[in-house]
């Protein structure tokens, strides 16, 4: 009987995480605890309204350097973005997808809000909503010690800062929002890293916490619910 009475709540579709019962004076109860998701920020949920399959693109107008390969780096950006929203219930496609459809087509943010991109995104990909990074400038300085320390102890190290712009475009719509962040880092050059990657690691580590920050508001991680299920008429 106890099989059978955990049928309905499979057909559910959710992630019963715990289970206990019990019984009182109006009943059996059956306690069930499940993962469920967790809506947008209300301030993006217009965005993102009915929108089954979201997009990934990111940009940038800095060169590559020897030590700072810039592409691989919004490559791992753009992966871990993917990551984060697969946890909605939205499809996902991902940067490679987008590239290798339209082969050779630059994605600048003038194209990117414009309206045929939009048109062309929406209509070969069914892509409903789009989360777009557009990394405008990084500064790197050489600095004899950490930016805390006043300079009373000697420890090279790397000061990074970043500019950068995050948006959420509904390729219906056209609407978007957009924000300007500002992320900074100072690693030590003392630290037992690969120096092969060292500034690729750093420049992630500084776009990482706005970014979560942002995704965080587009695709919150699930809630826990509980609820109680009267078995009686069992």
């Amino acid at each position: 009987m106890a099989a059978a009475a955990c049928v309905p709540f499979l057909a559910l579709g959710v992630a019963v995480l715990g289970v206990s019962c019990g019984t009182g004076a109006s009943g059996s109860f059956r306690l069930i605890q499940f993962k469920a998701p967790s809506p947008p920020d209300p301030k993006l949920q217009p965005l993102l309204e009915d929108a089954k399959t979201i997009g990934i693109l990111s940009a940038t107008n800095i060169e590559s350097v020897k030590e700072l390969d810039i592409e691989k780096v919004m490559g791992r950006l753009t992966d871990a973005t993917a990551s984060v929203l697969r946890r909605s219930n939205r499809k996902v496609v991902t940067q490679d997808e987008i590239h290798w459809h339209f082969e050779r087509m630059e994605f600048d943010s003038a194209s990117v809000f414009g309206q045929e991109m939009q048109k062309s995104l929406r209509e070969e990909m069914d892509v409903d909503a789009l989360v777009y990074v557009l990394v405008r400038d990084v500064q790197s300085q050489m600095t004899a010690a950490s930016p805390s320390s006043f300079g009373k102890t000697r420890n090279p190290g790397v000061n990074i800062s970043v500019d950068f712009e995050l948006s959420l475009i509904n390729l219906h719509s056209g609407e978007s929002w957009s924000q300007q962040r500002q992320g900074k880092n100072w690693q030590s050059l003392q630290l037992p890293e690969d120096s092969s990657d060292r500034g690729e690691r750093q420049l992630l580590t500084t776009l990482s916490d706005p970014l979560k920050q942002f995704l965080v508001r587009v695709a919150p991680p699930p809630r826990l619910e509980s609820r109680h299920f009267d078995r009686s008429g069992d």
